[in-house]
């Protein structure tokens, strides 16, 4: 039995069977379960060892997935996301969303146990780019007082659209990475303006920057 653990979420079978094998390699006990059933599986875990344990999320739906994630998880221990494929606006997403490192189902071996090693080491394994514009986009992150406010009066669904409007995708993109159609989307950002008495995506930046 090795000191640390590396839990995996949501996998397929044939990934975990690839998983197993990493596992040996980077010196972890492997420990397969489904998200629900996470939070039991960490409180078995000894409290008093060192290491912190290495959740790796996979997420076939990311934004949808994102959106159902227990926020008390995501603050302890350290959280890769394993993705069937990634982009910069993805990455940007699951930075903010608190993950500490991205991985997609193409990548090698050798880079994805690349990234569960930087991740354990201390640091976040998220490309340049997307660090660069999580940083500069940092700014617009909504104020405490004035994010309470949306929260009050938007459905989950309407939450979900208003990161993604935050984080600068356009609506036509925000209709295609949640899979629906852009005048579902333009319905949902017509309600928000509504709920929040604004008029404009300008007023709305300007809104949750303040």
């Amino acid at each position: 039995m090795f000191s640390k653990h590396l839990l995996t979420l949501d996998f397929p079978q044939h990934l975990q069977e690839q998983f197993q094998h990493f596992a040996s390699l980077i010196e972890c006990n492997l420990i397969t379960c489904s998200a629900s059933r996470a939070s039991e599986e960490l409180s078995a875990i000894d409290a008093t060892e060192n290491k912190a344990t290495i959740l790796i999320h996979y997420l076939e739906n990311p934004l949808q997935k994102i959106s159902y994630l227990s926020r008390d998880i995501l603050k302890n221990n350290l959280h890769i996301a394993y993705c069937p494929s990634l982009n910069i606006e993805l990455e940007v997403i699951l930075i903010a969303s608190g993950f500490h490192g991205a991985m997609s189902v193409d990548e090698s071996v050798v880079e994805q146990i690349q990234s569960i090693k930087k991740v354990e080491g201390g640091e976040i394994s998220f490309s340049d780019k997307a660090v660069s514009k999580y940083i500069l986009q940092k700014k617009r992150v909504p104020s405490s007082a004035n994010r309470a406010k949306i929260l009050a009066v938007t459905t989950k669904k309407e939450q979900q659209i208003l990161s993604l409007l935050l984080h600068g995708l356009t609506n036509e993109e925000v209709a295609k990475e949640l899979n629906i159609s852009v005048n579902t989307v333009k319905m949902h950002v017509q309600n928000i303006y509504k709920k929040t008495k604004i008029k404009n995506r300008g007023q709305l930046f300007a809104f949750t920057a303040g």
